[in-house]
């Protein structure tokens, strides 16, 4: 069988993209055929890949980043015996190649999705609903890596849940929580203004990420602190902190301790403050990483009925092909930027 080549948005090398072909994987008996429509730069994961952050045993270059990414069914296969030709779908990981690493491969326009490169039992293909939009589509994988965190919390009424950071996974935490505990408090800690005001429009308080955001953040718990945390932000300043964020807690039999849950990708060690502060705290904490496979329909669920809402997010669309040009402007604008879909429904 002869190579299929692709075009795709490689990273050549730290700090350079581009758009260019790849080799696809060889066609398997269970291989299904996708065109993809829509994808999109993950400020956290392909950022920190495009920065050569990544820890060598995890990716090399050149490599195909991504994972957010949609499309449509061209020709149907026995790893998804339930699509047919022409149905949209949520992509996702692609994790091999011929003449390229993935990290973690979902930017080609062609994808052979199988048993050997899908990345596991985590990342299968799911339809999209019909009243779901493309961009939608794609911007649903990234809010599938908080719902995995969150079904670990249990929940009492009135929780105040704080969430920090507000990218796509901060803002999808609040959404969720929503959902989950609908008479929770849910207080969103952010540095970036521009991302302080997206956040407005899914938490019940915003505050910034320093002394005086703080002693806002006091006043508005009443000194007690939050009952839960979840951490979005990737910054790695900032678990090693939360024990000033996090209330006391676990010192009676119906006492239960604050829980912090760990949800970012951080590019480097992760530094905790003087143990005898974390001592007394009595905490519960926990990490996961990526998403559950049901993650995927849950999230699309909630948009098609109107429970979960992308209309205050600022993305900006770009040509496919202009992967070099958008990956150096986020670069260089940094949390400034909330999120850059491609289109590729052109080629």
């Amino acid at each position: 069988m002869s190579a299929v080549r692709t075009p795709a948005t490689v990273i050549e090398r730290p700090g350079e993209a581009a758009f260019r072909e790849v080799t696809l994987t060889p066609r398997r008996d269970d291989t299904v055929v996708c065109r993809t429509r829509m994808s999109a730069i993950s400020t956290g994961t392909d950022m920190k890949t495009y920065h050569g952050l990544q820890h060598p045993e995890q990716c090399y270059y050149p490599l195909v980043p991504g994972y957010e990414n949609m499309g449509v069914v061209v020709e149907p296969g026995a790893y998804a015996p339930g699509l047919r030709a022409g149905d949209r779908v949520m992509i996702n990981e692609c994790r091999r190649y011929l003449d390229c690493c993935a990290a973690w491969g979902g930017g080609t326009l062609l994808v052979h999705k199988d048993a050997a490169n899908a990345g596991g039992a985590g990342d299968p293909l799911c339809r999209v609903p019909d009243n779901v939009s493309d961009s939608d589509a794609v911007l649903a994988y990234l809010a599938c890596v908080p719902l995995k965190g969150i079904e670990r919390f249990r929940f009492r009424p009135g929780d105040v849940v704080a969430v920090f950071g507000a990218g796509m996974v901060g803002v999808s935490a609040a959404q969720i929580l929503r959902i989950k505990c609908p008479d929770a408090v849910i207080v969103v800690v952010e540095p970036h203004p521009f991302r302080r005001e997206i956040a407005a429009h899914y938490a019940d308080h915003v505050v910034d990420f320093s002394e005086a955001g703080y002693r806002e953040f006091l006043d508005i718990t009443g000194g007690r602190r939050a009952d839960k945390i979840i951490e979005c932000s990737g910054n790695p300043a900032v678990p090693g902190v939360l024990h000033r964020y996090i209330k006391d807690g676990g010192w009676g039999d119906d006492d239960e301790p604050g829980h912090i849950h760990l949800n970012g990708d951080y590019p480097e060690k992760l530094v905790f403050d003087h143990y005898h502060r974390w001592f007394v705290k009595n905490v519960n904490m926990s990490m996961t990483c990526a998403i559950k496979w049901r993650g995927k329909g849950e999230i699309l669920k909630w948009m098609s009925e109107g429970k979960f809402d992308t209309s205050h997010l600022p993305v900006e669309v770009w040509p496919a092909g202009k992967a070099k040009e958008a990956f150096r402007y986020q670069s260089e604008r940094g949390a400034g930027v909330f999120k850059i879909l491609f289109d590729w429904r052109d080629l």
